[in-house]
């Protein structure tokens, strides 16, 4: 187990920037994901060969976070021998898991996804491409599609988020809130502070664009 390292969102400094990057690590938060946290994991492990092998990513770390877990997420994060595990002893936030991965991330590319299996991290594959061949800053897999499974009341509410969002920015926007993302290290400076609750994802998409920092919807 990982001892908890104390992070502050506005005195975090990321780590130095090759010219291009070469790692990624993909940060899973939890709460309470027993039924999921295991396949969720394997599906990760298992993508590493695919990302390896189709992106220029050359190294894939992955780190799950329990956030005050009271069933055995943790446990059962910890018996794979390839991922590192982050245990908060009591529940921090959905976007203060997801910063305390990063704090601890050796990645270039650092990347996000929901531990209740949602989420196909084979899926890593186009959004680091899009990062990496079209320079964007954060990359944001939309579930905005034919085959969302995301409730219709969400998805509608959603969907006037986004609206109001583009139209702000002057540019389309289709999923504010998707939890599966990757940015760059370097542009995790110019986002923080991010909030620590299941606002993070919005207010990081919303960060993004009012410090002009190139956001893709894939």
């Amino acid at each position: 187990m990982r001892p908890l390292r104390s992070l502050d969102s506005n005195r975090f400094v990321p780590g130095p920037e090759p010219a291009q990057p070469r790692s990624l690590t993909i940060v899973i938060p939890a709460l309470n994901e027993e039924e999921a946290i295991g396949d969720t994991i394997q599906k990760c492990l298992d993508a590493r060969g695919w990302i390896q092998r189709e992106t220029p990513v050359s190294d894939v770390e992955i780190i799950v976070v329990s956030d005050g877990s009271t069933d055995r997420t943790a446990e059962i994060a910890q018996s794979f021998k390839d991922v590192k595990v982050i245990v908060h002893f009591s529940n921090l936030g959905y976007g203060a898991a997801i910063k305390s991965g990063f704090a601890e991330a050796r990645g270039d590319l650092l990347a996000f996804l929901d531990a209740d299996g949602t989420c196909d991290p084979r899926l890593f594959v186009n959004l680091c491409r899009a990062c990496l061949e079209k320079s964007a800053d954060v990359v944001v897999g939309s579930r905005i599609n034919d085959e969302s499974r995301m409730p219709l009341l969400r998805r509608l509410g959603n969907a006037f988020f986004a609206r109001l969002v583009s139209w702000l920015a002057g540019t389309r926007i289709t999923d504010t809130a998707s939890g599966m993302r990757v940015l760059r290290r370097e542009a995790l400076k110019k986002l923080l502070p991010l909030p620590t609750g299941l606002h993070f994802t919005p207010a990081m998409t919303c960060r993004a664009l009012t410090q002009k920092l190139s956001l893709i919807h894939i």
